[in-house]
């Protein structure tokens, strides 16, 4: 019997604003994937809302978790972890599947940070803990300022040279993962990332526009993850996210939608349907 592959996809919700699980969820199932959620904590608008409502689910995680103990999961995809207890709660899950399935992968998007400074929510003791869960990562995709923070490197802006770049990747390695892309890099008149597969190195980027707009990290790594799911080596599933983020946000630019409502994907995820799969 053949199925789809399935991708555990550990967030948080926003009931508006796209980003976390309203991102990930559409993006994988869009490319003909199982995306299975898990919510850490549900918001009624992201926190790039002045009001918003947040509900942290840490308690119900550890039955949520049992109840799937018996699932084996393809992929995992884990973003923001609101606290000690989380992290450490994700990290058994992480052990959980690898004994299910050997062949389970996981990709940690750790959001922790932007712009040179971490988010008012993260102390030195979270921040160590994700040092921590990285280890257990096969890929992760820190921005820049994620990348300064897990590595001790002091932020510089996010104009970096190539070498500047192959520097933070390779103090990034030291934290025990083996495939890195490190997002956001800005040359000129360009926003790129930097691949690290097997000590291989690939700088992929796009025009860059001066609009910033909110969860274009998430719509990354959700492209990124169900590329890689779909069979893409780690380079080409980077530039596939990227040239997908770049058409959306000139999408969004011509809609003229507000910056903090997130980039408008809806309308364009037919090309990822399109891309991957099957006629």
């Amino acid at each position: 019997m053949q199925t789809l592959q399935r991708v555990a996809c550990i967030n948080d919700i926003s009931g508006f604003g796209r980003c976390s699980l309203t991102t990930v969820l559409p993006v994988l199932s869009v490319m003909g994937i199982q995306a299975c959620p898990v919510p850490t904590a549900v918001l009624s608008k992201h926190t790039g809302f002045p009001q918003h409502t947040f509900t942290d689910l840490t308690d119900t995680l550890p039955a949520y978790f049992e109840s799937w103990s018996d699932l084996p999961f393809d992929w995992i995809y884990a973003g923001f972890l609101g606290s000690l207890g989380q992290i450490r709660m994700v990290r058994q899950f992480f052990e959980m599947q690898k004994k299910l399935n050997p062949q389970c992968r996981i990709l940690l998007d750790p959001v922790m940070g932007d712009d040179g400074r971490r988010y008012s929510t993260y102390t030195e003791e979270l921040c160590d803990a994700v040092r921590e869960l990285v280890s257990d990562a096969d890929i992760i995709t820190p921005n820049i300022t994620e990348a300064c923070i897990l590595t001790g490197t002091e932020y510089r802006g996010e104009c970096l040279c190539h070498d500047e770049s192959a520097a933070l990747a390779d103090a990034l390695k030291k934290l025990g993962c083996r495939d890195i892309v490190i997002t956001g890099i800005v040359q000129d008149d360009t926003i790129g990332n930097l691949t690290d597969t097997g000590g291989k190195m690939h700088f992929s980027s796009v025009h860059r526009t001066e609009c910033l707009f909110s969860g274009t990290g998430d719509l990354f790594a959700s492209v990124l993850c169900g590329a890689l799911v779909r069979g893409c080596p780690l380079q080409e599933a980077a530039q596939k996210a990227g040239d997908f983020l770049s058409a959306v946000t000139q999408e969004t630019l011509r809609r003229n939608t507000p910056v903090e409502e997130g980039v408008l994907f809806e309308p364009l995820l037919w090309r990822l349907g399109e891309m991957f799969n099957e006629a």
